[in-house]
């Protein structure tokens, strides 16, 4: 099913991207009340565990928010019906990069917050991170086959 010449799964996908990137938005700006919340620790506690969750979180956000930001330019790419091009490779090296730096972020984090969900984190963004780039090198392949196949029309 297609509407305004897009299928509906491309629409929903990207204001799903948005709503989601609107949430990252409110639960980072929200941190220092959600903290003390959720974990029942205050500013200036001692071990500062307060503002070592606050600084993973609040770049955990903001890296968040980045990422959300470069899949929604892709999804509008590919939207416009031709997700070929060299915008497309750019931006998902952006995103892989960005995944390697939150992973290197929790690697680092993991000497100061030891918990078990940080060394996920930090796996999980790493192999995310080298998948992109990855995709990055198939898609500028794809993009070199389509320009020979155009010229050969």
């Amino acid at each position: 099913m297609r509407f305004l010449g897009k299928s509906w799964l491309s629409l929903l996908i990207e204001y799903t991207l948005t709503l989601l990137m609107l949430v990252a938005l409110v639960l980072t700006i929200s941190l220092p009340w959600s903290i003390p919340a959720v974990t029942l620790h205050k500013p200036g506690e001692s071990d500062f565990w307060f503002e070592k969750y606050f600084i993973v979180l609040v770049i955990s956000g903001i890296m968040a928010i980045l990422i959300l930001w470069q899949a929604r330019a892709i999804l509008r790419i590919v939207n416009k019906g031709n997700p070929f091009v060299n915008e497309t490779v750019k931006r998902l090296r952006i995103i892989g990069i960005q995944s390697l730096v939150l992973a290197a972020f929790y690697f680092v984090s993991v000497f100061f917050v030891t918990k078990f969900f940080m060394v996920l984190v930090f796996v999980t963004f790493s192999i995310v991170g080298m998948i992109l780039f990855v995709f990055a090198q198939i898609f500028e392949q794809a993009i070199a086959y389509k320009e020979e196949n155009d010229m050969t029309i």
